[in-house]
């Protein structure tokens, strides 16, 4: 039962991370996605995201540190080891996209928000919501220089649209909190599988920038293990099911401003916003990375226990 709960969870935050890493990035369809590439699309985020869910099941970090290092590990083994795009212009891309936008923006607000409605309230999350929406909307106008961009009905049909994802995983999330941490040797499973993969794509391309992909995971697990109490990671309260179709405010901001990008042309944003995300997001893991030690150096002290809303995605 523990094993079926743990899947599960793991296919609701892979919906919630597919929305925030894809959709949100690409404002509009790049190419035409078939229902089987977004199934494939959907697998492959959950993997990853049930990666990061066991680890911080297993060492109990919430919070928003857990959210955005969940982020962090979601982000370096898809860009690290699936589509292996961390290696491109070498270093920056170590920060961008996995901390400048996989656990910025898809962990440390698209899941953190959405998991503190209860602590939040309606006004505060729906502004929230808001926000996130107007970035996707500054964002999008840099696309039009890439590529033509349809109008808001169309871009509100596939942000809004593939959105719905978003609530019903939070809704199917609430049932299954508190999360109970499955038996050991599942929470081994995805993380030997990354292993393979990652081997396998370094006999096949060798290099010695390769290794920073696992150096990165292993680094940021360890934070994850000196930040966490070993306690059960709750979810956040449960809200009823119309606070989550809050978040529908997000994709239709976005699609309202995305969709007057074409009439302006192409603006150059994705500089700024990439250099603004990438400070933040790497300004953040060093700042945890430093907690982190700091906890070692007052003598390697286990963290004292913490209550149950500590723990949580909530705000803490």
């Amino acid at each position: 039962m523990r094993i079926l709960q743990f899947i599960l969870a793991s296919l609701g935050f892979g919906a919630i991370a597919v929305w925030g890493s894809e959709f949100l990035f690409w404002s509009a369809p790049p190419t035409p996605v078939a229902a089987l590439d977004l199934g494939l699309i959907w697998l492959a985020y959950s993997c990853t995201a049930g990666l990061a869910l066991g680890t911080l099941l297993r060492f109990g970090l919430g919070g928003w540190r857990g959210a955005f290092l969940g982020g962090a590990l979601l982000g370096f083994v898809a860009e690290g080891i699936i589509v292996g795009t961390m290696y491109d212009a070498f270093p920056y891309q170590l920060v961008w996209t996995p901390l400048a936008w996989h656990a910025l923006i898809t962990g440390g607000a698209l899941v953190w928000l959405a998991r503190s409605g209860a602590v939040l309230g309606p006004l505060r999350q729906g502004l929230g919501w808001l926000l996130l929406g107007l970035f996707g909307g500054i964002w999008a106008q840099y696309w039009p220089a890439e590529r033509p961009m349809p109008g808001s009905g169309a871009i509100a049909l596939y942000l809004a649209g593939t959105g719905l994802a978003v609530p019903l995983a939070n809704i199917l999330l609430d049932r299954l909190t508190p999360l109970q941490r499955p038996p050991r040797w599942a929470l081994r499973v995805l993380p030997i599988l990354a292993l393979a993969l990652w081997l396998l794509d370094a006999m096949a391309a060798p290099s010695p920038i390769r290794l920073s992909c696992p150096a990165l995971i292993l680094m940021t697990g360890w934070m994850i293990w000196r930040l966490g109490d070993a306690g059960p990671l709750d979810l956040g309260r449960p809200v009823p099911a119309w606070r989550h179709l809050l978040f529908l405010i997000a994709p239709l901001t976005t699609a309202l401003l995305a969709g007057q990008a074409q009439r302006i042309g192409g603006l150059p944003v994705n500089i700024p916003i990439a250099l603004i995300t990438g400070s933040l997001g790497l300004g953040c893991w060093l700042w945890l990375l430093w907690r982190a030690v700091r906890r070692r150096r007052d003598g390697g002290q286990p963290p004292v226990t913490a209550s149950a809303s500590a723990r949580s995605i909530a705000p803490s």
